[in-house]
């Protein structure tokens, strides 16, 4: 039999198995691993969903997330989210950086966030040219457009 010690969990960080259900308001300061179902919300340093995991809540990663079960709701990854091939996520997603891979699923709203692991000088962008307008072409009575002739004064013109 193994002793207390080697059960004992790493500090500050949360194995949900498969077939346990937990309910309710969830923090976790590293790592949380989900091959059960979790149904609330969800703060986590970094957080694993195996193919069998199931979460239904808003969930906030600090860091890193991989997603190979299902998350339902809202899913807001601070840094990357990869998304394996298993995973179907229907929820409203945040990510620093993305990742998926063939297969996955993604339902519902997506955008990302300004995230740069480095912290690099923006180079400004090179002053555009101001650009003349386009002249309509005229419409046939049937509403079709005939392409117009350029304008070769307009086009030696510095």
């Amino acid at each position: 039999m193994s002793s207390v010690e080697e059960l004992k969990p790493g500090a500050s960080k949360l194995y949900i198995g498969e077939g346990v259900t937990i309910k309710g308001e969830i923090s976790v300061p590293d790592t949380l691993v989900v091959y059960g179902t979790l149904e609330g919300d969800v703060s986590a340093g970094n957080l694993v969903v195996g193919e069998t995991g199931v979460i239904k809540g808003r969930i906030v990663v600090a860091q890193n997330a991989e997603i190979s079960g299902k998350v339902f709701d809202r899913l807001n990854v601070k840094a990357l989210m990869i998304l394996r091939s298993t995973s179907r996520v229907d929820a409203n997603v945040s990510y620093g950086m993305l990742q998926i891979e063939q297969g996955a699923t993604l339902i519902g709203g997506i955008s990302s966030s300004d995230y740069r692991p480095e912290q690099r000088q923006v180079k400004p962008e090179p002053a555009r040219q101001e650009q003349k307008p386009v002249r309509a072409e005229p419409a046939l009575g049937n509403g079709v457009r005939m392409p117009r002739q350029p304008d070769i004064a307009a086009i030696d013109q510095p």
